[in-house]
């Protein structure tokens, strides 16, 4: 098969490997597309020994343990859990009692056959292409979905978002279809000009006034100043969302923010099989997917693609595999 591998500093070529054979009960997946995460920034400048692709769709070649059959159409979930505890069969396999795992069996998805754990398998809606399906099942709406989930939003009401790349604009989109005003905080003008297509009603610069405090700051850039920033300008009692990585130190003074102001500090992290009715609703009342996808290329000029994404010139990045 092919595959995509990370050679660091940002180039990456296609691969002959082996097709990989399932093992006892897992589930063996024809990948037809793949979406690049913004978390696999540092994997494509370090580079690694294959690449780490975990957003994906395609047709089931073998079901394995799962309750789906041959020629399925499917997209994957990249996180599982042991789906014995009370949090898995709560379909809430984020919080494994004995920790989520990977779903990927075989290394990542950017390659044509995938061998993954059966629960990973999502069914996709009927006549739903394979891009927006890598897109549908992965962090592009599955983060901003279960982060609604956790934090609703009204309608009219206004949001802010710091940091447009993939999961910040899922927010935006998300938002925005569900009837907020949204703001964005971005500093490459591409991602703030997408943003704007995906339904923000203004955009700005770091730094730039956002006028009144919003009730709800939605944190995706991971930075520890941007955090900084979203605790110090969201609204008495409101909520910062945090969907941005960020494994720094953050300086923080629990009585004057927490305390004495009323904020409340949340994550979203991936989303759960529980949020996933949840997802194909917004998929039915119409959310335009799609529309965050600005490459959408054969797997063997992945090269540019990920060129732009890597200078902050792309929204989601789609590789095709057949």
């Amino acid at each position: 098969m092919r595959a995509l591998r990370n050679h660091g500093q940002g180039r990456v070529s296609l691969v002959e490997s082996q097709d990989p054979v399932p093992g006892p009960g897992d589930a063996l997946v024809r990948i037809e597309a793949s979406a690049v995460c913004g978390s696999e920034r540092g994997a494509l400048m370090e580079g690694v020994d294959g690449n780490t692709g975990h957003e994906a769709a395609g047709t089931l070649v073998d079901p394995g343990s799962s309750r789906f059959r041959a020629g399925d159409r499917v997209g994957l979930s990249a996180v599982v859990g042991c789906g014995e505890c009370d949090r898995c069969t709560a379909r809430q396999e984020l919080h494994c009692r004995r920790g989520p795992c990977s779903a990927a069996k075989s290394g990542g998805w950017h390659a044509e056959l995938a061998v993954v754990s059966p629960s990973a398998l999502r069914e996709l809606p009927p006549g739903m292409d394979a891009g927006v399906g890598a897109l549908f099942t992965g962090d592009a709406l599955g983060v901003p979905s279960r982060g609604y989930g956790r934090v609703p939003s009204e309608p009219a009401e206004r949001v802010l978002v710091i940091g447009l790349g993939p999961v910040g604009l899922g927010h935006v989109l998300v938002r925005a279809f569900e009837g907020a005003e949204v703001v964005a905080i971005e500093p490459a003008e591409f991602r703030r000009d997408l943003a704007l297509k995906l339904g923000a009603r203004a955009v700005g610069r770091p730094g730039d006034d956002i006028g009144h405090r919003p009730r709800l700051v939605i944190e995706c850039s991971g930075r520890p100043e941007s955090i900084a920033y979203a605790l110090d300008v969201v609204d008495n009692g409101g909520v910062v969302l945090q969907s941005g990585e960020c494994h720094s130190d953050v300086l923080i003074n629990p009585s004057d923010t927490f305390i004495r102001r009323e904020i409340t500090y949340t994550g979203a992290w991936y989303y759960a099989t529980e949020d996933y009715p949840a997802m194909c609703a917004l998929h039915e009342r119409g959310l335009p997917l799609a529309h965050m996808c600005t490459h959408d290329v054969d797997a063997a000029h992945a090269q540019d693609a990920i060129t732009d994404f890597l200078g902050q010139r792309a929204g989601k990045v789609l590789l095709r595999w057949s």
